[in-house]
């Protein structure tokens, strides 16, 4: 395998469980995926799906009652679940850093959004305080911020959502990543805002070469965005493929339905489809393939023996019996 086809990032059989009074919970049961270096991959699925827990498993930032149980998260070759926390804070804002949900939340309030942005730069690169401050006013420029000069004393309650998320951009990128992880980054903005931030995250990435991780809900964004897009259903990949054969070609039942969901502008509908029931609560998963209670295509096994993930036609990955047929070599 050559250097430009060898993954940037490579998680192999991610397991994160959650020991509670009420037993455990596995919140991600065996997720695999790759990124390649420049390549932008979306992670959806409704609420509770684990997405976000995968997220957070790549930096190790999962806190008790929740530890990785087992599964390999290759960066660079190296196996990040082998790591310190020492060792992973000298990664953790350098070589891959997160934009997480809520900026206002991220940000600390008693601190201007200059200094927390120098103070990034500082703790990864060899430059002193008038070299950090610096930077740290052109990443603001770059992520168009106004009148950066005046906004590096600025604190974050001054700002607005979506000048707030660009900060948590600036913060982000300031020490140059190669893999930058994006936690619903256009939550709670209005569409304009929404719009600009993601082009702003396109050039970025163009400009740098960085890897992006988009977990969202929003099926619009991945299709803006993503090269590639997994999909998550109770802790686990039900299918995966190129954005473009994803959406031209939907093979699980689950991604069919999240996609019928979405209002089509030359369709007219008096009412929207839906996905009938929850996701499960991971305490109290099905037996069997975990869609099966809101499949209307499910089969007699599909409530007895849980799918592999498939490898099926036009490149997909899918975890169905459905598509038991379509398996490669079969």
């Amino acid at each position: 395998m050559s250097e430009a086809e060898t993954p940037l990032l490579e998680v192999r059989n991610l397991q994160t469980h959650f020991f509670t009074e009420l037993g455990v919970v596995p919140s991600v049961n065996g997720v695999s995926f790759s990124v390649k270096k420049g390549e932008t991959i979306g992670i959806v699925g409704e609420s509770g799906c684990g997405k976000s827990v995968t997220s957070l498993s790549l930096l190790q930032l999962i806190s008790d009652p929740g530890k990785i149980v087992g599964g390999e998260i290759l960066f660079n070759g190296e196996d990040l679940t082998r790591l310190s926390n020492k060792q992973m804070r000298k990664i953790r804002g350098n070589k891959i850093s997160m934009i997480f949900q809520e900026p206002l939340t991220s940000l600390n309030p008693v601190f201007t959004i200059g200094s927390q942005i120098s103070e990034a730069i500082r703790l990864h690169q060899n430059v002193n305080k008038e070299e950090a401050k610096e930077k740290a006013i052109v990443m603001l420029k770059k992520v168009g911020i106004p009148r950066a000069e005046k906004h590096y004393y600025s604190f974050p309650h001054l700002l607005s959502g979506g000048m707030r998320q660009r900060v948590m951009i600036a913060i982000a990128l300031s020490c140059n990543p190669q893999l930058l992880i994006a936690d619903e980054p256009t939550t709670a903005l209005d569409v304009t805002i929404q719009a600009q931030i993601l082009l702003l995250m396109k050039q970025l990435s163009t400009e740098y070469q960085t890897s992006i991780i988009i977990i969202t809900h929003d099926l619009g964004l991945v299709a803006e965005m993503a090269d590639r897009v997994v999909v998550m259903y109770a802790g686990q990949i039900v299918e995966q493929n190129n954005v473009y054969e994803l959406f031209k070609n939907p093979k699980h039942p689950y991604t069919k339905g999240l996609l019928n969901s979405i209002p089509k502008i030359h369709q007219l509908k008096d009412q929207l489809e839906s996905i009938e029931g929850n996701v499960p609560i991971p305490s109290q998963l099905p037996a069997g393939c975990k869609f099966h209670p809101r499949c209307a295509a499910a089969l007699e096994k599909c409530r007895f023996q849980d799918p592999p993930l498939f490898q099926a036609k036009q490149g997909a990955e899918v975890r169905c019996w459905l598509h038991q047929e379509e398996v490669i070599g079969v």
